[in-house]
């Protein structure tokens, strides 16, 4: 579950959203994308941050499951 959410959250990191528009480009959803750039960076955002944070907390409880 730890590396899903991390991958999740390297996916929807508002930095990466130029790479992922150049990724999807030539499709419906990379044209989306492109044309509602400030829409899809607040709607990642959240999922960026919920994500990020619920990865920090199952590698932290990882870490204190090994002591």
């Amino acid at each position: 579950m730890t590396y899903v959410m991390g991958a999740i959250t390297v996916l929807t990191c508002p930095c990466h959203l130029p790479i992922l528009i150049l990724l999807l480009s030539g499709t419906a959803a990379g044209a989306f994308l492109s044309e509602n750039l400030g829409l899809a960076f607040v709607v990642l955002v959240p999922f960026f941050l919920s994500s990020a944070i619920t990865t920090w907390r199952l590698l932290d409880k990882k870490k204190h499951d090994r002591q």
